[in-house]
């Protein structure tokens, strides 16, 4: 930290939520952070500024920043004009944090020395947008990362966009990039880095059965999303798999807990822990046990927090007359197809769910609960203009839906980071 540092204020009301960004071989490369209602390209009135989400990051109110970081993992947050003024960007670590901003940004004064300043402390420089303006090539060969969105754009243009990007020796970050098609098109093009709704989307050309291993877990996760469950048959019915069991108990009998006794049985841990907390943690990981996609952790969190989101969206507009839970497994299960590669038709056959849940993890049109799971990748994706419009389509209350992507956000990244390690 330099001496002309600024002193800044922590701003505690903040929700951070994160878009995964991935290399060429769809490994991940870090998250851009954002708060929550905030566009990547435009932030709202309505939203805190920008330096405050970076300092919110820093000063660990976002929880995930520590699991990111030990992974090896980079961040990227946006900075407006006080941010980098304000020195805002030292508040993140140097080498894995990218300072983003807009192009417009470097023409104030200042902010060309700041920035210089900033990469020769090993921060990466991201640029968001490329006009190819001629008083902004300064900026271009400054920056690390140039973020472009990729919608409506051919393969020919993506290329021409490469080459020019190229010789000022940055990397291009292709936003945007919608499903797999289009990840394809620009990787083959010879783009890099990717952000988008691509990495949700099932593998077509790979066609799987189910296992039978995947199946006993598919009814299991159900059973435990039951209201009332009978705790004694689930309890059997879990002692019955050996690894779970084996897990369960290796995790419950850590240092972690320092329970005074050892926990020999299902039954046992269920009377120390608590259903509500066990079931949080099975849910986890029969996902993960289960999950055969290369991005496996992000697509379990982003499975549980559209969950937690549709249950939230329900208990708020109770006029809808939709179940909750019926909501949660809904969103629980929506991802499943990418994870497990396998067609959602064959997965819904194993499902113990009604038949109107089935037909919207289908993505049947008609369906009475499609446009909430449509609307929670929206608003997932940052999408907030899309989102708008679908909430006053479906008459919902923006208020109460930020509040439950806010809640849904801060449940699945405390859920992740409790089950890290067993996940590993």
């Amino acid at each position: 930290m330099t001496e002309n540092q600024k002193p800044t204020a922590f701003s505690a009301s903040v929700s951070i939520a994160r878009q995964p960004i991935f290399d060429e071989n769809r490994r991940l490369w870090g998250y851009e952070l954002f708060c929550v209602g905030e566009e990547p390209s435009a932030r709202p009135s309505d939203c805190e500024p920008e330096g405050s989400t970076a300092i919110s990051v820093a000063a660990s109110a976002y929880m995930g920043l520590q699991q990111i970081l030990k992974q090896g993992q980079k961040i990227m947050l946006n900075f407006d004009e006080m941010g980098i003024l304000d020195d805002m960007p030292y508040a993140l670590p140097p080498v894995l944090a990218a300072v983003q901003v807009d192009e417009q940004v470097f023409l104030r004064p200042a902010i060309p020395q700041m920035l210089e300043r900033l990469k020769s402390n090993g921060y990466l420089i991201a640029v968001r947008g490329f006009s190819g303006d001629r008083q902004l090539h300064p900026l271009y060969q400054l920056a690390d990362i140039i973020a472009v969105p990729m919608i409506g754009r051919q393969k020919e243009e993506v290329s021409t966009l490469l080459a020019t990007i190229h010789n000022v020796d940055a990397k291009l970050l292709a936003r945007r990039v919608d499903d797999t098609a289009r990840f394809e098109m620009c990787r083959e093009a010879g783009v890099t880095l990717f952000e988008g709704a691509f990495f949700k989307q099932p593998d077509t050309i790979t066609v799987r059965k189910m296992t039978s291993n995947e199946v006993s877990r598919l009814k299991l996760l159900h059973s435990i999303e039951q209201q009332d469950p009978d705790i004694d048959r689930l309890a059997e019915t879990i002692q019955s798999d050996a690894a779970i069991s084996f897990r369960l108990l290796t995790y419950l009998n850590s240092a972690a807990f320092g329970f005074s006794q050892k926990i020999k049985s299902i039954h046992h841990a269920i009377r120390l822990l608590g259903w509500q907390k066990l079931k949080s943690w099975l849910r986890v990981v029969l996902l993960n046990d289960m999950s055969q996609a290369a991005d496996a952790p992000d697509l379990i969190q982003l499975s549980a927090q559209r969950g937690k989101f549709l249950e939230l969206v329900a208990q708020s507009h109770d006029f809808w007359g939709f179940d909750p839970e019926s909501l949660h497994l809904l969103g629980l299960f929506s991802l499943l197809d990418t994870m497990l590669r396998t067609p959602m038709d064959e997965i819904v056959t194993f499902l113990p769910i009604e038949n109107r849940l089935k037909s919207a993890l289908r993505r049947d049109t008609n369906n009475e609960y499609l446009p909430l799971v449509q609307l929670a990748q929206c608003v997932e994706e940052a999408r907030w203009e899309d989102a708008a419009a679908m909430m006053q389509q479906l008459n919902l209350n923006r208020e109460k839906v930020t509040a439950a992507f806010k809640d849904a956000v801060e449940w699945a990244d405390q859920l992740s980071s409790i089950h890290t390690v067993e996940l590993k």
